[in-house]
């Protein structure tokens, strides 16, 4: 769709005719920017789920990652979502086992947010290893949980793909 050129004879014909061609021409584009958002997100599953996959610890890894899109009129959005019960500590990491010194992070946006190792509940994390009591009532240990950033990862992935996509889908 670069350099698109429209033609047409100065007649209240050719006029009318020229704004049909901008008619489809924008909803071509609208569609192109559904299908634009909806692939930079699909792009973010695999790393998602392979991320969370890689994860060392006792994190439960189970997860669901899905894309949900809206479209209204000429704006599209697609979200990419993920649910699961210890997401955060696999996004952050919790523990120095598997991740950097207590009181900082692994990962990129962590001191920012507030997720440093170490300072989720009760401390435990700034030692290598401690006991915790489980949903079930038994006394479990921990080693923590690496963090592998799977969101981050999806995002930095995409960013890094956009500019292939956007030609792929819009041409040029």
């Amino acid at each position: 769709m670069a350099n698109k050129r429209l033609h047409s004879d100065l007649s209240v014909k050719g006029i009318n005719e020229l704004i049909k061609k901008l008619e489809a021409y924008n909803s071509q584009l609208n569609d192109k920017n559904e299908v634009f958002v909806k692939r930079l997100a699909e792009i973010g599953l695999p790393v998602i789920d392979s991320r969370i996959s890689e994860a060392e610890g006792d994190s439960d890894k189970s997860h669901y990652a899905y894309i949900k899109i809206n479209r209204f009129g000429d704006y599209s959005e697609a979200r990419l979502i993920v649910e699961g019960k210890d997401l955060l500590f696999i996004e952050f990491g919790a523990g120095i086992h598997y991740n950097t010194a207590a009181g900082t992070s692994p990962h990129p946006k962590g001191e920012e947010l507030g997720y440093t190792i170490g300072s989720y509940g009760k401390g435990h994390g700034s030692e290598d290893y401690w006991y915790y009591t489980a949903e079930d009532g038994t006394s479990r240990i921990s080693y923590g949980t690496q963090a592998t950033m799977p969101v981050y990862s999806a995002y930095a992935e995409i960013r890094r793909k956009i500019i292939t996509i956007a030609k792929e889908v819009f041409g040029g």
